[in-house]
């Protein structure tokens, strides 16, 4: 229960009904076309593990976590000796169930993807890992100890858990996570040659007549999605990405879904569109979990000061969000964060691109 200390906030998940509804497909017309040529056996136990990493290259899988090549991905857990692999379905912010659904209503394609990513790096010891603390979820019925043989580690803590997870794992190595989402992805590839053209997305919120966890084809947009699920009433602003560290979409007409998009939420009031002045209440500084004061690092974005951004650690701020969700202001910290964080990497680049020219 220690994870309860720390900083962060309880969440409440509404995953329900979305969770426990059998996972849907809506493709595009060239989805069976969707393979890639290659002479390696369509069979993981003849494989080497080079030959798996080679596979998740061809089939140029994206793991959804954190945007990284699956090929690269495992090449450097290869070389760092890693001991643990986690099968990432941790699915901590609320609404979103779109690794945590694929794991239960794909549990071969899971397990077996599992165990093709943990040849490629060496054999190291494998699980998956969910999130405990779902409150509207019933952990006891609806969620097995085991998947395909494979121990499932229950995440506990407040959100934002996923960020947490090594400490886990302390104590058995180098560890490395791994979306379950890229791991369906790195079955197919190696037993049907299959590129990744497709991504697993949450269709939830208060407005979606019947949410759902979809597969659906990369490049769809938000309306189409929509469409699919049927809207209860006319959403009042539309989330891609999570409640917590998506974007509002102002055009879901022309918005492309990817492979990070993990969630897609129609949501009824308009408080995100909402601005108010900081009251300087510090509650953002009190559940930042990187110990960060966010009320600070805001201010002086507002004030175009970045010089002194540094001396706050804006580049420890990992995105979580949870400084947004307390703020009593309804001020969008993170998102300030985020574009302060791009437009300080900008004028760096461009700074060494000057001293090079002059040089």
């Amino acid at each position: 229960m220690a994870g309860f200390f720390t900083r962060g906030i309880i969440l409440e998940q509404r995953k329900e009904p979305a969770l426990r509804r059998k996972l849907r497909t809506f493709l595009n017309a060239n989805y069976a076309n969707m393979l890639f040529e290659s002479d390696l056996p369509c069979d993981g136990a003849e494989l080497f593990g080079e030959e798996i990493i080679e596979i998740a290259r061809l089939a140029r899988i994206i793991d959804e976590r954190d945007g990284m090549f699956l090929h690269e991905k495992l090449e450097k857990a290869r070389q760092m000796e890693a001991k643990v692999l986690v099968g990432d379905a941790i699915d901590d912010e609320p609404y979103v169930s779109s690794q945590l659904n694929p794991l239960l209503f794909l549990q071969k394609e899971a397990g077996e993807g599992l165990r093709l990513a943990a040849k490629a790096v060496g054999n190291p010891k494998i699980y998956f890992a969910i999130y405990k603390n779902l409150s509207d979820v019933d952990l006891k019925t609806k969620l097995p100890k085991k998947i395909e043989g494979v121990e499932i580690r229950r995440i506990h803590g407040r959100y934002p858990a996923e960020f947490r997870t090594m400490d886990d794992f302390d104590g058995q190595g180098p560890t490395v996570l791994v979306g379950i989402c890229s791991l369906i992805h790195l079955y197919r590839a190696v037993y049907e040659h299959r590129i990744q053209s497709t991504c697993f997305v949450t269709v939830a919120g208060r407005c979606v007549a019947n949410p759902t966890n979809l597969e659906v084809s990369i490049g769809m947009t938000p309306t189409q999605l929509f469409e699919r699920c049927g809207l209860a009433e006319e959403p009042g602003y539309v989330v891609v990405g999570g409640s917590m560290t998506g974007e509002v979409c102002p055009d879901p007409d022309s918005y492309l879904v990817g492979t990070m998009s993990r969630a897609v939420l129609a949501l009824r009031d308009e408080e995100k569109k909402r601005r108010y002045q900081c009251v300087g209440c510090g509650r953002c500084a009190e559940v930042c979990p990187e110990n960060l004061t966010p009320f600070y690092i805001n201010r002086y974005i507002e004030q175009g000061r970045y010089e002194e951004l540094a001396f706050y650690d804006i580049h420890r701020c990992i995105g979580c969000g949870t400084c947004s969700y307390i703020c009593p202001a309804k001020i969008d910290i993170a998102q300030n964060i985020k574009q302060a964080k791009a437009e300080m990497a900008k004028n760096r680049q461009k700074k060494e691109a000057d001293e090079n020219a002059a040089v």
